[in-house]
């Protein structure tokens, strides 16, 4: 079987429904056919067509059940639908650096809720920061002004904080936060490394994770955020995180300054 015939097969929504009622739990005919609302003859006929590709088999006891193979390619789709949902955000974003294990795993990002205006989008993090207990994660192409303060405030409070900016914003960093007047404080509290570029905005907190990807130019969008708060979503950002962060070099010298 081609990859084009596989999609054919799953291209009907009848075939798809069957698969997707089989990957919840075994079914006998009658049930599969009230699942997907079809005259028996017609449900016969689809029920053939999967156990055909081997999507799908049936037992000795005539209950349908989904096969490994069926279960596997079940879980290549939501990726391919969350990209397809969102089509009008990625025609004009960048996802070539995001890694291919993570654009693999797409998917997991399918609660992600998409904030348009840069407004709305820095409210939206600002609001996160604010109720930061343990943790913050953050990888930022330039000094964000208005959340050093929340940033500084959940440091105090005990959260851990680690940091990834752009090289060439070492000095402007150190002078904001000197500015700030909590160099010497958070500064030790922080783990701070820098690369040569950053392409993608993050943010992974205890209370939610965000992300803002480049245009085709190149040049981060801070119009847009896709947000989530689930467990997959968060894993995704973490896992996203800690591979920029193996990339990362340390800062040196930045306490005592």
């Amino acid at each position: 079987m081609t990859v084009s015939k596989l999609l054919f097969e799953l291209s009907g929504s009848t075939r798809f429904n069957m698969l997707q009622a089989l990957a919840s739990a075994p079914l006998a005919f009658t049930e599969m056919r009230k699942q997907v609302d079809m005259t028996s003859p017609e449900a016969s006929r689809q029920i053939a067509r999967l156990i055909e590709e081997d999507l799908i088999g049936k037992h000795a006891d005539g209950v349908y059940h989904i096969t490994q193979f069926g279960r596997l390619v079940l879980s290549f789709l939501p990726g391919i639908d969350f990209v397809y949902e969102n089509r009008s955000y990625f025609r004009t974003h960048d996802t070539t650096q995001i890694p291919h294990e993570l654009v693999m795993r797409l998917g997991d990002l399918t609660d992600a809720t998409f904030l348009s205006g840069a407004i709305d989008a820095m409210n939206h993090v600002q609001g996160r920061i604010r109720n930061v207990k343990e943790y913050h994660c953050a990888m930022v192409d330039a000094v964000m002004h208005p959340l050093v303060t929340p940033v500084t405030k959940n440091i105090r409070s005990g959260a851990t904080f680690r940091l990834i900016f752009p090289d060439a914003y070492k000095e402007e960093f150190f002078r904001v936060m000197d500015e700030y007047a909590v160099a010497d404080e958070c500064l030790r509290a922080m783990s701070i490394k820098t690369l040569p570029t950053v392409s993608i905005y993050t943010g992974v907190t205890d209370v939610g994770c965000w992300f803002k990807l480049p245009g085709f130019d190149g040049r981060i969008d801070h119009s847009v955020v896709v947000a989530g708060s689930s467990t997959s979503f968060s894993g995704w950002c973490r896992d996203l995180y800690a591979y920029y962060w193996e990339q990362a070099s340390p800062v040196r010298g930045y306490i005592g300054r």
